[in-house]
């Protein structure tokens, strides 16, 4: 079929589709490290379109599932990426309690349809408003001239390997789809389906996590401690100026209205087991948010330039070692993508979409390394319900309406980026 319209597609945006495949999902456990059955089901889904899968082994029963939909040639490729792991399982019990469900529902409230469930926000739902898109173009026997890709990757989720927590599931923050751009085709458009309430997210703030140590000490027997300089104790002078710096340095990180922030994570030292002797060393763990056009480099220079003049000025030994570093990225709003995406969205929801920046990771920093134009722009986040504070268990939910709507704004994109000549699209590709 050659001509197809848009309203031919949208009409086979299956609802009922969507519901069943977001619970499907959500039943299946996938928190960090654990991600081979869900990566198992979502190649067999890919699979049913017809699709052409790889199952890329990014370490023993951790998979990349990439399915391509081949067009007929000379067209722009469009990419849909989202991450297989969860935020949270609901049996954490660091969360006091978890902040979701243990498996998938539905529930109507005030007329209004929404689906609970572990992944339902971040980003499940996103992989079956992917499937039900592509699908929808398939059954209105669209002719593509450029690909469809979809993918889902492990190892997304905001965690990383330090000190004693080793193993896969502290491997996160990105290690998949660090994998797939290096052993894959890169797209020209990327689009990420976190939960960004269907705003339209083209940029976002890096991170540097670093260890603060406060090091040099002397382990004595508590017996002959009196007098002995001791490391925790030390600690009020390094978390004032740790505060000070952190002010000092969201001052300065402003970016289009958006500001860096620091959090002070974690403080360790000592040893609960030796209570008998003193402690050598104590560290203080630090998130560092910085924008687009900074480097971690610079991060990194700050935070050893604060512990020098502190170490010096204080009488301490400061050291400084950054254990997790993810840069900023941002696409231009000039991008074929972000205007497609605008156009789309105002024709299904008939308002133009907002776009922001954010402080949170994505994965799309990896593909606009290698050239892609890749932004964030997803159905989770939008409408809320009330009542539900950040400690509630049902905390991660979606409105069937807002999956809907994406899915029509996704199927849209694809029939249009698809459809034309690459370098109309994206003519900084021209050799």
């Amino acid at each position: 079929m050659a001509d197809v319209s848009r309203e031919d597609v949208l009409k086979r945006v299956d609802k009922e589709l969507l519901k069943r495949l977001t619970l499907e999902l959500i039943r299946i456990p996938s928190p960090t490290g654990q991600e081979y059955e869900i990566g198992v089901y979502m190649s067999e889904k890919l699979r049913e379109l017809g699709l052409k899968v790889s199952f890329q082994e990014v370490e023993p029963k951790r998979p990349n599932v990439i399915g391509r939909l081949r067009g007929s040639g000379g067209g722009a490729t469009l990419q849909f990426d989202g991450h297989l792991d969860v935020s949270f399982t609901g049996q954490e019990e660091f969360m006091r309690g978890g902040v979701t469900s243990l498996s998938g529902r539905i529930e109507t409230i005030n007329n209004e349809e929404w689906i609970f469930g572990a992944g339902a926000f971040n980003m499940k739902s996103a992989h079956a408003a992917y499937y039900t898109a592509l699908k929808a173009l398939l059954d209105a026997g669209v002719e593509l001239k450029g690909d469809v890709v979809l993918s889902a990757t492990s190892g997304e989720i905001e965690e990383t390997q330090v000190d004693e927590f080793v193993g896969a599931q502290y491997r996160g923050y990105g290690a998949g789809a660090h994998y797939a751009v290096t052993h894959s085709a890169v797209p020209d458009f990327v689009v990420l389906g976190e939960p960004t309430g269907m705003k339209l997210m083209v940029g976002h703030f890096g991170s540097l996590w670093a260890k603060v140590t406060n090091t040099g000490g002397t382990v004595v027997h508590t017996a002959w401690s009196r007098g002995v300089e001791n490391k925790i104790e030390q600690m009020d002078v390094v978390l004032q100026e740790l505060k000070k710096w952190k002010a000092e340095f969201e001052s300065i990180s402003e970016y289009k209205g958006y500001r860096g922030i620091v959090n002070l994570a974690a403080i360790r030292g000592g040893r609960p087991w030796k209570g008998s002797r003193t402690p050598d060393e104590v560290s203080v763990y630090v998130d560092v948010r910085f924008p687009p056009k900074w480097t971690p480099l610079q991060v990194q220079a700050m935070l050893e330039e604060f512990a020098q003049r502190v170490s010096r000025e204080r009488g301490l030994k400061l050291v400084v070692e950054p254990y997790s570093v993810n840069p900023p990225t941002e696409i231009q709003e000039s991008s074929y993508l972000v205007q497609s995406i605008k156009r789309n969205h105002r024709e299904v929801v008939g308002v133009d979409p907002e776009v922001v920046y954010e402080l949170w990771y994505s994965n799309a920093p990896h593909f606009n390394a290698m050239g892609a134009h890749a932004v964030n722009y997803g159905p989770s986040g939008g409408k809320k319900l009330s009542g539900l504070s950040l400690a509630d268990k049902d905390r991660e939910y979606i409105s069937v309406e807002d999956l809907y709507a994406c899915t029509k704004v996704y199927a849209s994109l694809a029939l249009d980026v698809c459809m034309k000549n690459r370098y109309d699209l994206r003519p900084d590709l021209r050799p």
